[in-house]
């Protein structure tokens, strides 16, 4: 038994490393992130859960003695312009591709009109679609999903090439903070608690909250409705599994490259990574 189990798990890394290898010879650009970190700073990257309200309301002098990097519809929120985070990525092709949603629209509006320096971080190949004000750095990365043998995603990693797969943004935010060269990592507001607000209809309709620190419009809601219109509960829980499993790829990772990430949400489910306050 043991010796299927280990040519079963052998055969199953070696698929995902073909698939993953493929994957990046078609995706992957050249990758254009290099370590810009001041040494000794700690990043803290602000995911969009509730919690967040209560890390502003408690650790005000943290967030303003750190730098920050905000995610998605953050820029829409009013904190966004007292936080003025150093950074801000976009990952979901939602933002480049749907135009015509008046929150994306209002999304960018705000990037466009930011008044301090900031860098943008989109995939490669994505298409901004304004003229940013020149207070706003675009910089590109990759966000192809590597999996398979540890050789093979510690070189995909190291060099930009992919990440572990991007299902939450945050995956993304972290490998980037990563690349930038900081050593120590904290995430506030990454509640991921979304199991707590699934829900199955009487006509078998699955219903997926994802709660934010702002409070979402009509329109954002229907949104999130129509994406999950035709996704099933087990479709649904895979995804879940995919993201928190990238986690622990990014633990490893982050080890190897002496970068230590540190989960500062209260009532965060991600089980990853160390717990402790915010710096």
């Amino acid at each position: 038994m043991a010796t299927g189990d280990s040519t079963s798990g052998f055969l199953s890394k070696l698929g995902a490393s073909v698939k993953s290898i493929v994957k990046m010879a078609l995706k992957s650009r050249a990758p254009r992130l290099s370590p810009t970190a001041a040494e000794g700073a700690s990043l803290i990257i602000l995911g969009n859960g509730p919690s967040l309200n209560r890390t502003m309301d408690e650790h005000q002098a943290s967030l303003e003695a750190n730098p920050l990097m905000a995610v998605n519809f953050a820029a829409n929120a009013p904190q966004f312009r007292q936080l003025r985070p150093d950074y801000y990525i976009l990952v979901d092709p939602v933002f480049f591709n749907d135009l015509e949603n008046a929150n994306v629209t209002r999304l960018w509006e705000q990037l466009r009109s930011v008044s301090w320096p900031m860098i943008l971080f989109v995939p490669a190949g994505a298409r901004i679609p304004v003229r940013l004000d020149g207070n706003v750095t675009v910089s590109r990365f990759n966000p192809v999903g590597v999996e398979g043998f540890h050789f093979l995603e510690n070189f995909a990693y190291s060099h930009g090439l992919g990440m572990p797969r991007p299902r939450n943004v945050l995956i993304p935010a972290i490998m980037v903070g990563i690349a930038l060269g900081y050593k120590k990592i904290y995430l506030a507001g990454a509640d991921h608690s979304w199991t707590r607000t699934l829900e199955v209809t009487d006509d078998n309709t699955v219903v997926s909250v994802q709660p934010h620190f702002y409070e979402d419009n009509e329109a954002e809601h229907a949104r999130v409705a129509s994406v999950y219109k035709d996704i099933r509960l087990h479709e649904i829980m895979l995804s879940f599994h995919i993201a928190f499993r990238s986690y622990f790829s990014i633990k490893r990772f982050a080890a190897r490259q002496g970068c230590q990430i540190i989960n500062s949400t209260p009532g965060s489910f991600i089980d990853a990574f160390t717990r402790a306050p915010l710096p």
